[in-house]
């Protein structure tokens, strides 16, 4: 007969997560969600396309309009880098304020694409999004205030 070794009754550590770290990640989150939901827009009727013949979402690509959206996509690639390197009071706010700004893109985004089939993915990111954003302002306005003695 084979004994059991003895139970023991230590649990996992769980150790607390720079908010830093944590606004990082989300960041890295959504960028990953950015590339997947491009790369499966690429498998819907007509992107191809519209891509050979210059056109977008919002008109005809031109050098400033592939600049404009360059930026929207640097931007949120910046946000993990930078919650990670700026000071806490700056970073807290930089945070809320991007995330706020992209959130509405996304909800805009969710709102036109309803309704529309070969959409519906590009809206299940959008909502994931969304949520990510609430949870992004959520760790930034809830920043562990420095105690002192």
């Amino acid at each position: 007969m084979t004994q059991k070794p003895p139970s023991t009754s230590a649990s996992l550590a769980n150790y607390e997560v720079n908010v830093k770290i944590k606004l990082a990640a989300l960041w890295t989150t959504l960028m990953f969600l950015y590339i997947y939901a491009d790369y499966f827009e690429l498998k819907t009727p007509g992107t191809l396309e519209d891509m050979m013949n210059l056109k977008t979402p919002v008109g005809p690509a031109t050098p400033g309009l592939l600049v404009i959206f360059s930026v929207l996509l640097i931007v949120p690639a910046l946000m993990i880098f930078l919650s990670v390197f700026l000071k806490p009071q700056l970073n807290k706010w930089l945070n809320i304020v991007v995330a706020f700004f992209y959130a509405g893109i996304s909800i805009l985004i969710i709102v036109s694409g309803i309704g529309n089939e070969w959409q519906t993915f590009f809206v299940l990111y959008n909502v994931v999004e969304v949520f990510i954003f609430v949870l992004i302002i959520w760790q930034a306005w809830h920043w562990p205030k420095k105690r002192t003695a």
